[in-house]
């Protein structure tokens, strides 16, 4: 069972972003020690660099290194021209959201999850909170 991590669920984990954080944290950690296949988007990575790098670090190889670490847990679902199209074309309001859920969809993937669930209506890929993920896991 595969899941792709939605940005938001990347930053509680790393920010320790209140009531979010614990089940974000989890769900990392699982991924860590191999027991859960967690993905990302590209455009994840490409954003949490942003944000270590602009408001924690101002250091680009110490920003780089979070990058490196989440790669060492996450696989990178693909995005190219085919889920940016899809995503344009898709009934997701919002054309990251979008692109996001093509990408999944794309990668076979069992799970969008977030806890933002109605950003994602009209996926073709489930979506689910952290904490019922992490149900679902050790379930």
């Amino acid at each position: 069972m595969g899941a792709l991590v939605d940005t938001n669920v990347v930053i509680d984990a790393l920010a320790d972003r209140g009531e979010w954080a614990d089940d974000a944290k989890s769900l990392l950690f699982l991924a860590s020690q191999g027991k859960a296949h967690l993905a990302v988007s590209g455009s994840t990575l490409t954003d949490i660099y942003y944000l270590v790098n602009r408001y924690v670090y101002h250091d680009k190889a110490r920003s780089l290194q979070v990058v490196s670490i989440l790669l060492d847990s996450l696989s990178v679902a693909d995005v190219g021209f085919g889920e940016c199209l899809r995503g344009a074309h898709s009934g997701i309001r919002d054309f990251e959201d979008a692109v996001v859920a093509e990408a999944a969809r794309r990668a076979g993937l069992d799970y969008i999850v977030t806890r933002n669930e109605r950003d994602y209506r009209g996926s073709e890929v489930p979506v689910i909170s952290p904490g019922a993920y992490l149900k679902k896991l050790l379930g």
